[in-house]
């Protein structure tokens, strides 16, 4: 049996004011510190083996701050958060205004629309579950990742729906938690939000 544990970075400024903002690389504020320090007195519950993050600073220290074991922190590029090509950094607004036909088709084909230099949800979902199949033994070990909610999401989506469909189904709060366990080839939600 094992688990694999993922938490989502701190608040930033962008989270904020709610911007796009996927492979942008701002730095958690005093919000994103404090929910970073909660998520490591609940994560304190959990015995874990191997942490990895996200390269992206708001994750990056997240873990840091996480990591009560003081284990290395294993960086992958692959647990960066999805790439919104031209809508990073803008809000919903200003996609609107700016962007009215790309923003059509991404909520009209959300699964398989490539933001313009950017990537869709599908090829998320497939970078991150590569990175799980090619690095993680989640049958005998339990794993930290410290990443993003759209990383998250579709971890969650595969393990709980099969797929990609379930992947605006779930709301993780910064500095949230979610628990999978593996037990003999199943896959269960042992916690969401958790401490919340």
């Amino acid at each position: 049996m094992g688990k694999l544990i993922l938490v989502r970075h701190g608040e930033t400024e962008y989270n904020k004011n709610r911007l796009f903002f996927g492979w942008k690389d701002p730095e958690l504020n005093e919000k994103g510190i404090y929910q970073s320090h909660l998520a490591k007195n609940r994560l304190q519950k959990y015995e874990y083996h191997k942490i990895y993050a996200s390269p992206l600073k708001r994750a990056y220290l997240t873990g840091e701050i996480v990591n009560y074991k003081g284990l290395e922190i294993n960086v992958s590029e692959e647990l960066k958060e999805l790439n919104f090509g031209i809508f990073e950094g803008h809000s919903y607004e200003e996609i609107l205004e700016k962007y009215p036909e790309e923003e059509k088709i991404a909520k009209d084909n959300w699964e398989e629309y490539s933001f313009k230099t950017g990537e869709s949800p599908k090829m998320l979902q497939e970078r991150v579950i590569s990175f799980i199949n090619n690095n993680l033994n989640l049958e005998d070990e339990n794993v930290v990742l410290v990443t993003h909610w759209g990383v998250i999401c579709t971890i969650l989506s595969y393990y709980l729906t099969g797929g990609i469909k379930g992947y605006w189904k779930f709301k993780i709060k910064n500095g949230g938690i979610a628990v999978l366990e593996f037990r003999d080839g199943f896959v269960s939600l042992e916690g969401f939000n958790i401490g919340e």
